[in-house]
């Protein structure tokens, strides 16, 4: 067995709002609608599952050294993501050498994401 690919689910406030901030944002598109999710996809196949946040939650992992992405995506150039992101006016990190390069934000619910470019090989 080899495992093909995958998928996140990402709890959201607002389906529709939330896919269109995806969308503008990251280059997702709305490829499967239904009532208790909305589907979302990349053109490279990146699937995400924007779910309903009925508990307000905010999802990230708390480390000592502060809190930590759920969720990461490998892009082609970090640094026109970080440019093109701090144009829209959302705040971005500092960009970071560690195990590759990367930086986080938050998408509207409070979810932080982080970009990565150079992630090491296996």
């Amino acid at each position: 067995m080899q495992i093909k690919s995958s998928y996140l689910y990402i709890p959201v406030s607002d389906l529709y709002k939330s896919a269109n901030w995806y969308k503008e944002h990251l280059g997702f598109e709305i490829v499967v609608e239904d009532p208790i999710y909305l589907e979302l996809r990349t053109e490279s196949g990146v699937r995400v599952m924007l779910i309903p946040n009925e508990d307000q939650v905010k999802s990230h992992m708390n480390y000592s050294n502060g809190p930590q992405a759920s969720y990461g995506f490998i892009v082609s150039d970090i640094g026109v993501m970080y440019k093109e992101l701090k144009e829209k006016g959302i705040q971005v990190n500092r960009i970071s050498e560690y195990a590759g390069t990367s930086f986080g934000f938050h998408d509207p619910d409070g979810n932080i994401l982080e970009l990565w470019s150079d992630y090491p090989s296996a």
